[in-house]
């Protein structure tokens, strides 16, 4: 079975979003909200929760970021890059987890 790739920017939305008329579970690229907390929670350094925290569900530029972080933008990348990486993989790993969990 394939999975879907899904950007990590587009999780904050995703997260909001029900499964449409005979849409099964499984199928539907929803990202349950407590698994991405908990996911930033454990394999996130303070830094990059903040840079996400800001960024994605704030919504602040990069430069508004560094600003109120005291950091400058291509730090604020950074950050945001290897969170984006660590998050991915992370979730796809709890995804394999929970597909392989007898219902």
């Amino acid at each position: 079975m394939r999975t879907r790739k899904v950007a990590l920017d587009k999780i904050p939305a995703l997260m909001l979003a029900q499964p449409g008329p005979g849409e099964e579970e499984a199928r539907s690229p929803r990202v349950q909200p407590q698994l991405l907390r908990l996911a930033m929670e454990q394999e996130l350094t303070p830094r990059q929760r903040e840079c996400v925290e800001l960024y994605f569900f704030r919504r602040l530029t990069m430069e508004e970021v560094g600003q109120e972080l005291g950091i400058g933008k291509a730090t604020v990348c950074r950050h945001l890059q290897k969170s984006k990486e660590r998050l991915g993989k992370a979730l796809r790993y709890a995804a394999g987890v929970e597909k392989s969990r007898p219902a």
